[in-house]
């Protein structure tokens, strides 16, 4: 984790690809994140996204 990243104890996380992820904490180190679908009537937990992912490796595969 990086030493300015602190970890949000309300939003728990274990997306460890994702940028705002706190290393070794399974929390989200964002104040705010927001949810959103890809369906027009969620009905399962896979329908639901978190639209604050942000994958680690960004950089790279923009250049890819």
């Amino acid at each position: 984790m990086e030493t300015n990243v602190k970890p949000n104890h309300s939003i728990h996380c274990t997306v460890n690809e994702c940028t705002n992820h706190c290393g070794n904490e399974n929390y989200c180190s964002l104040g705010v994140v927001t949810i959103g679908t890809h369906e027009p009537d969620p009905t399962l937990c896979q329908c639901v996204d978190c639209e604050s992912f942000s994958r680690k490796d960004h950089e790279y595969l923009s250049f890819r």
